[in-house]
């Protein structure tokens, strides 16, 4: 089986790229979720992927051709799982906890291979280099808040309630 590896650029949406975040709807039961992202690229990318051989369909969209990529969680074969590879612009690994998640909007190239297959040729991804990068905002306009609440506390221990003490013969529920 021949590959060809391929580096395009664009811009990035919906980046599903961390074990945290991967897409894990029930079409991917079998592999356990799959990781994705939305790529917006000019002709001229679009031109590199469909010259390598990839089968992907795009949508013309303002801004370019729309094409998503993904890669299983768990392959048939190790190599075919698993996170891709995912670096900021000096090629160093992306660190979720300095950087963050990746908003809609950043640009970035993305390595793909593509692979010969039956009954058309399949289109994997590799990796992600984010080369700018958005601050990825949840619906609560805070990207690294976890909750959808404020904290409260001012900085002291959350206390819980003692517990309280059940009779021998009671039922718990």
């Amino acid at each position: 089986m021949a590959t060809r590896d391929i580096i395009i650029e664009g811009t990035l949406d919906w980046a599903k790229l961390f074990e945290q975040n991967r897409d894990r709807a029930q079409f991917h039961e079998e592999t356990d979720g799959a990781y994705k992202i939305t790529v917006t690229m000019n002709d001229a990318n679009l031109k590199i992927l469909k010259d390598a051989g990839s089968a992907k369909e795009s949508k013309k969209v303002d801004g370019g051709n729309q094409i998503t990529f993904s890669r299983p969680h768990k392959g048939r074969e190790e190599w075919m799982g698993g996170p891709p590879v995912v670096a900021d612009i000096s090629g160093k690994p992306w660190s979720l906890e300095d950087n963050g998640l990746i908003g809609n909007g950043s640009k970035g190239r993305v390595k793909l291979s593509v692979f010969d297959s039956k009954p058309r040729n399949g289109t994997r991804l590799q990796g992600v280099q984010i080369t700018e990068h958005v601050v990825y905002e949840s619906e609560g306009n805070s990207s690294q808040s976890s909750s959808m609440f404020e904290d409260l506390s001012g900085g002291q221990a959350s206390t819980k309630a003692p517990p309280k003490e059940v009779e021998a013969d009671s039922i718990p529920f």
